[in-house]
């Protein structure tokens, strides 16, 4: 398959492996796939906001999850009073699958 200029997928799925709090859980997830210049205006957006940063950025960059907590800045804070840190673990989880590796050779 060739690699082609606005050929990306626009979705990534994924299950995030996650360890803390004294359990192990597989988070199963959709991330829409923001392009980084996308992602900084964002970052740049909330600067200057009053929404919730993690949050914020957790519900644009997920399209869906599958878990108990709504998608959205009041279920990420939810989850987040719940289960610390869950916020940037999904972030990074978002950074990992959009990066590209090489395979072989």
């Amino acid at each position: 398959m060739a690699i082609r200029k606005g050929n990306a997928p626009k979705t990534i799925p994924a299950k995030l492996e996650l360890t803390g709090g004294g359990e192990e859980n597989t988070l199963s997830l959709t991330f829409h796939n923001r392009k980084p210049s996308d992602f900084e205006a964002r970052i740049a957006e909330l600067r200057d906001s009053k929404e919730p940063f993690l949050p914020s950025l957790v519900v644009y960059v997920v399209k869906e999850w599958e878990t108990d907590f709504s998608l959205s800045i009041e279920g990420v804070l939810e989850m987040e009073d719940e289960r610390p840190g869950i916020a940037n673990a999904i972030i990074q989880g978002f950074h990992r699958v959009r990066q590209v590796e090489l395979q072989g050779n």
